[in-house]
């Protein structure tokens, strides 16, 4: 299916509180007897926490017992604690219904949980707006000398990872619309989110996945020892400058390497995420076999981000653009296994594309649906350009316009075609469904 499609030359608020009072029998039916000790880390949504590592009078909670629905009540606890005791048997029912959305318990795969992404993209777009927070801080904090905090890493990471399990699309829908004021830190959030939803595609633990997430939120740390005139200068670099800003990849290293609170693997990634599949990549022109897995997923989502974001030199491409030059550079710049799996992870058409259909309206990809060439498609201008009362029509079911003609995508377009700013778009009234 790839091939037909991609040309190539080549080879083929305050968080909810809960009463403890609630029957039993109306929350879970007992099927362990043990508390599970958790660093707050690793709290997840559906999760209830019976017990804080101080008094429940001491902390600002007004009611023993709290039962995890939102991100917000996760930011909540780990403002307060390090660690919680957590109702073991509460999470393992939760995880178990799955008109819940929730994920499933730690370590225990990635299967996905059947939301949808107008369900998900509301918890999904909390979970990032609290990462993107946490990141921006973090990297302020290393700008300005001090160590990586590898816990808040792991916080940011793990919420992305639970969203992703429940509904990768609404992920892929928030890198296309969160704002680009802070270039570097919002580009390691967007890879870090990409990085999961390739991991997930191809298969791993959900251990692996957060791994690889905390790979993607931290790949590009060097760069915070990169003068600024370098890092955000307008225009094309000098060899100088050039050679200046390739050394961000052994300050990341460096960094990472003296960090015991950030797993080792981190290091290898920040080092390696620009070597070549070809052997020319830098700093140490390694063979394929020499660059570690983490690191082909990271180059790939790192690529792929920065395609599809405008700079102050170029414009912006299309996704479809960014995963045809990605499919182009298959076994050449980037892992050819690799490339297949994030272009079936995204979708030919990624959420967050503008296109243009065969009728001449236009719309914006919700969702994938399993025909990676029929989306569903919130259509936002008539075939004259002219806004239109918004309605999702799904491809794949062959949904017709006015005419009677199936709806089929005819192109996709960049942000800024027809006036048309994916993130201006969506905080204007973008209804998801």
């Amino acid at each position: 299916m790839f091939k037909k499609f991609f040309k190539s030359e080549d080879k083929p608020p305050e968080p909810r509180r809960r009463k403890p009072s609630q029957p039993k029998g109306d929350r879970t039916q007992r099927t362990r007897k043990q508390h599970v000790k958790l660093d707050v880390a690793d709290l997840r949504v559906g999760m209830f926490v019976v017990e804080l590592d101080k008094p429940w009078e001491e902390s600002g909670f007004m009611f023993q017992g709290l039962e995890i629905k939102s991100a917000s009540d996760i930011h909540a606890v780990q403002k307060e604690c390090s660690f919680v005791w957590v109702d073991y048997d509460e999470f393992s029912l939760k995880k178990a219904t799955k008109s819940d959305g929730l994920p499933a318990a730690p370590g225990a795969g990635s299967k996905d949980t059947g939301v949808s992404v107008e369900d998900e993209f509301d918890a999904a777009k909390e979970v990032h707006n609290l990462a993107a927070e946490a990141v921006s801080t973090l990297f302020e904090e290393i700008r300005l000398g001090a160590e990586v905090d590898g816990g808040k890493v792991k916080q940011a990471v793990n919420g992305c990872v639970d969203s992703i399990l429940r509904n990768p699309d609404a992920s892929v829908w928030l890198t296309r619309i969160q704002a680009k004021h802070e270039a570097t830190a919002q580009h390691s959030l967007n890879v870090a989110a990409l990085s999961i939803v390739m991991a997930k595609a191809a298969g791993m633990t959900q251990r692996e996945m957060e791994d690889v997430g905390v790979c993607g939120m931290l790949h590009d740390v060097g760069k915070t020892s990169i003068s600024s005139e370098v890092l955000s200068k307008d225009g094309p670099l000098t060899d100088e400058e050039r050679a200046e800003m390739q050394k961000h990849t052994r300050y990341g290293r460096d960094i990472l390497v003296s960090t015991k609170s950030v797993m080792s693997g981190a290091a290898d990634v920040a080092h390696s995420h620009h070597e070549r599949e070809d052997g020319q990549g830098y700093p140490r022109k390694l063979p394929s076999e020499s660059i570690p897995i983490f690191a082909k997923i990271v180059s790939i989502a790192e690529a792929y981000d920065t395609m599809t974001t405008k700079q102050t030199y170029r414009a912006a491409c299309s996704p479809s653009e960014a995963l045809q030059e990605l499919y182009s550079l298959r076994g050449k710049q980037f892992d050819e296994d690799m490339v297949i799996k994030f272009i079936d992870a995204v979708g030919i058409f990624p959420p967050g594309s503008i296109v243009e259909m065969l009728n001449g309206e236009i719309g914006i990809v919700l969702a994938n649906t399993s025909d990676k060439l029929r989306p569903r498609v919130i259509i936002i201008l008539d075939s004259a350009k002219e806004p239109a009362q918004q309605k999702v029509v799904d491809l794949s079911q062959m949904d017709t316009d006015r005419e009677g003609n199936v709806y089929q995508i005819k192109t996709t377009l960049s942000d800024g075609s027809f006036g048309i700013d994916v993130a201006d778009f969506q905080r204007a009234g973008l209804r998801m469904g």
